[in-house]
């Protein structure tokens, strides 16, 4: 017996010493004389998890697990062994037992919270934190991983309490200061976090997720230059997590700055303005583009661009060919967030229109795919393809006071065929978790208040369904004529911006593969440039877009195009029913 003791002390002082095939060889001659000695089993177990045979290593601890079932050292190591191998049933399963064997055992609850967290169960991961941190409160790393999970379950106030002591514990690792920075942010502390996030990379300056963790809190925190340059130097990185990460972040931010209606600094988060590298205009690409499924339509609508002026432009569905050569472009725009298959005609038209949303989904980095209908084509089989194809959301449009100036104002339009079409777009797409809204427009007219009020008869139609309604804008190319005599139109200063951030943000493309500036330009009056002449990456930092943007910033009015000038975003025109024939019919506020 003595022999077998200094064997398998021996075979333990090589293991030790890191020298793991000899180790390997010492136990086997201690189980070639106890087949089942269990301290054996399990360093041997120990040997082929630390040499990488994770197959053999669950087998030698299984064996010293049954071989010693109260030992909950065995169970522990099986426990990561399985993890290992990608068995998080069995790995769960060891690490529960190890700890019903050892209640005190933080080792074991520390992995059991990794398990756990890996296996997407991150409220009993906490609770195995939890009891980690209770049994060994020195230990940052239980607190740092505790912190990380009580963010993700809504307890901000807990995760900054374990996030601060990490930070105490060990104050010159990054990660702990990144994770109090973490909490901070949702505690909504955005200044604290982006001391802490600063704090992590003057640590580690060339840790790129560090860079980027700190632009996101730079930008929440409202610093906004600080963070666009950040980002924009993180959007060249070789890594391509972080460079596609970089760029959704600077789309926020722009949006954010278009929310505050601060479009002259949403422009200049785009060009880079604040590191001297967009002097001549070039700008990140575009993250939203609208591809015109259809430039022809079903109405004439009277305040439409394309229904007073239907041969002002070229009408044609937009050929698959030509949307295979688009498909190919923007799958090379890693932040492309929104796609809108929608311009000045009807996407219904298309018969191709599902296929193409299909391939959008699945092809390129696009969340937000939508378009907008009359809902005069709607039919149970398009339901049926829209409901399956990857649309994210469909706006139908329905104008006017009532039911009768609609079909007045859409001509064409016919309101109780709208309503019956909308309502089959809601019985078959609503639980397919396609979105649906109605677009409602209303000619203003002497006496309206500031802000349009959404009709009564749409609220009564469509209980539950978003509506936005606004007065009529007088879109570019717009142009009376002598049936519109009771159309006119006028300024409203408050909607003036003379300024315009399309230009730097988004891009169409129509039927005929012309690239024009943004929605309002539906009659096609400025082309960019042509996708036969070259990619779309070429037409968006070429020269004539490049001027445009620079004349946008500088201010200089003559040096845009006409149809800019004429645009009521820049303008603040819109159409006007001059004189009023009609009472204003009873509304309900929207």
């Amino acid at each position: 017996m003595q022999d077998l003791s200094t064997s398998f002390r021996q075979a333990v002082a090589l293991h030790q010493q890191g020298r793991l095939p000899e180790a390997e060889a010492a136990y086997r001659i201690v189980l070639g004389v106890v087949p089942d000695h269990a301290d054996t089993l399990r360093l041997l177990g120990l040997v082929a998890l630390q040499s990488g045979a994770v197959v053999a290593a669950c087998a030698r601890l299984s064996r010293a697990a049954a071989a010693n079932p109260g030992s909950a050292d065995a169970l522990h190591m099986l426990g990561g062994a399985f993890r290992q191998a990608g068995d998080l049933g069995r790995a769960l399963d060891a690490y529960r037992r190890a700890a019903a064997l050892r209640p005190v055992f933080p080792e074991c609850h520390f992995n059991h919270g990794n398990a756990l967290t890996q296996a997407e169960r991150p409220v009993e991961a906490a609770a195995a934190y939890r009891k980690a941190v209770a049994q060994q409160p020195l230990a940052a790393n239980s607190r740092l991983n505790l912190a990380g999970l009580l963010v993700r379950i809504g307890e901000p106030a807990g995760a900054a309490v374990q996030a601060r002591a990490a930070v105490a514990l060990e104050p010159h690792q990054p990660a702990m200061l990144a994770a109090l920075g973490r909490a901070e942010t949702a505690l909504g502390n955005d200044a604290a976090a982006e001391r802490a996030h600063g704090r992590a990379l003057r640590l580690d300056p060339r840790q790129e997720t560090l860079a980027y963790e700190h632009g996101l809190a730079l930008s929440a925190a409202g610093r906004t230059p600080e963070a666009a340059t950040r980002l924009h130097a993180l959007a060249r990185s070789a890594d391509a997590q972080v460079r596609r990460g970089a760029k959704i972040a600077l789309h926020n931010l722009m949006v954010r700055r278009v929310e505050a209606d601060d479009h002259r600094q949403a422009a200049a988060v785009t060009l880079d303005a604040w590191s001297g590298r967009a002097a001549d205009g070039t700008a990140m690409l575009p993250t939203r583009v609208r591809i015109e499924s259809s430039s022809a339509c079903n109405l004439r609508c009277r305040h439409c661009t394309t229904g007073v002026a239907y041969r002002s432009t070229d009408r044609r569905l937009l050929r698959p060919e030509l949307f295979e050569r688009v498909l190919r472009d923007l799958k090379g725009m890693e932040a492309l967030v929104s796609c809108v298959l929608y311009l000045g005609g009807e996407p219904l038209m298309n018969p191709h229109l599902e296929a193409m949303i299909r391939r959008l989904r699945d092809e390129t980095s696009a969340t937000q795919i939508h378009f907008v209908t009359n809902a005069m084509l709607v039919t149970e089989e398009r339901c049926r393809a829209l409901a399956s194809c990857g649309v994210e959301k469909i706006i139908v449009s329905i104008d006017g006071r009532t039911p009768e100036e609609n079909d007045a104002i859409r001509r064409g339009s016919h309101y109780p065929t709208v309503r019956r079409n909308l309502n089959l777009l809601r019985r078959h797409l609503e639980p397919a978790g396609v979105g649906l809204a109605i677009s409602n427009n209303i000619l203003r007219r002497p006496g309206d208040p500031p802000s349009a009020v959404t009709p009564a008869f749409l609220l009564q139609d469509f209980p539950g369904l978003p509506i936005a309604t606004n007065y009529a804008y007088k879109w570019p190319g717009w142009t009376q004529t002598e049936e519109e005599t009771a159309l006119a139109v006028e300024t409203d200063p408050g909607r003036r911006r003379g300024f315009c951030s399309a230009p730097f943000t988004e891009t169409v493309v129509r039927p005929n593969g012309d690239v024009t500036l943004c929605c309002y330009d539906i009659s096609g009056l400025e082309v960019m440039g042509n996708l036969e002449q070259g990619p779309l990456e070429d037409i968006w930092n070429g020269e004539r877009y490049r001027a445009l943007r620079l004349a946008m910033m500088a201010g200089d009015e003559a040096a845009l195009p006409a149809v800019c000038r004429n645009c009521p975003v820049y303008t603040g025109e819109e159409i006007q029913v001059r004189p009023v024939g009609l009472p204003v019919p009873d509304v309900a506020l929207g």
